[in-house]
């Protein structure tokens, strides 16, 4: 792999995000999956805040569960997002190999971890990030269980996912607009992000994602590739922030071949 430093057409995208999927853990109601790896996602946006990186951070219905449970915790959540990190959704649908227990699927209501339809989720995201809004997230099972609220959509693994310009897709019924990210995992190729970042057109956006599980697992990787891109001179902002300020620059066309889980991704 080529080397990130001393390229010659060094150049940079339009901006950069870093989404975290926080994940189900296997077992929907005994929450010790989220207990596991809380201190990992406190560590995880100090960091980020050392850096002066705005994260997006998607999480699936167990992680909301989890932190309103806990007073101290919800008081947290509030003040990350005060300090401009956005909090999103990431849904695990039925065909997921770590489904959440909801969906919008007929039939499925006899199934043991069945917890609700969509509306129910939403339900219980909305109070989660209350005064906020939901307004991006990553979706599984789009066909059925794609939500009205969210307007951003992130979805990719590979690293020529990360390059995307924003396009404007309908997934489900729902017209989003629609930007790439790709796995950064904790073994994950550094050199080649930072190669591929530097490739990047001024009109293109550079997404990153990864789990707090990854950042447990290895935090020096994270942190690595947050001081490249403060060293690059440039910032880690949210999608939302991020689409917002793009179209103040830029049209965003229509694509007619959208990024989708089932499609395109391996579930993670």
């Amino acid at each position: 792999m080529k080397s990130a430093k001393k390229h010659e057409s060094f150049s940079a995208p339009f901006s950069t995000f870093f989404v975290i999927h926080f994940e189900v853990g296997g077992d929907i109601k005994s929450l010790e999956y989220q207990n596991t790896f809380w201190p990992a996602a406190v560590d995880l946006i100090k960091l980020a805040d050392r850096y002066d990186a705005k994260l997006t951070l998607q999480f699936n219905p167990q992680w909301a569960e989890y932190i309103m449970k806990n007073k101290s915790n919800f008081n947290l959540l509030k003040k990350w997002q005060k300090q401009g990190h956005e909090v999103g959704l990431h849904h695990h649908g039925y065909d997921h190999g770590d489904w959440n227990g909801y969906t919008n699927r007929t039939g499925k209501e006899g199934d043991p971890k069945f917890r609700g339809n969509v509306a129910d989720m939403m339900k219980l995201m909305r109070q989660f990030v209350h005064p906020y809004q939901l307004l991006s997230g990553t979706i599984t099972d789009e066909k059925s269980d794609y939500p009205e609220d969210i307007k951003y959509d992130t979805e990719g693994i590979q690293i020529y996912h990360a390059r995307t310009k924003p396009k404007r897709v309908i997934l489900g019924s729902i017209r989003v607009i629609q930007v790439g990210i790709a796995f950064l995992s904790f073994e994950g190729d550094i050199e080649g992000f930072k190669y591929e970042y530097i490739k990047s057109r001024k009109d293109e956006v550079f997404g990153v994602v990864t789990h707090e599980k990854d950042f447990a697992n290895n935090p020096e990787i994270i942190e690595k590739w947050f001081k490249f891109i403060k060293s690059s001179g440039d910032k880690i902002t949210t999608v939302s922030e991020i689409i917002t300020n793009y179209q103040k620059v830029y049209t965003i066309e229509h694509g007619g071949n959208p990024l989708t889980f089932l499609k395109d991704v391996v579930a993670l």
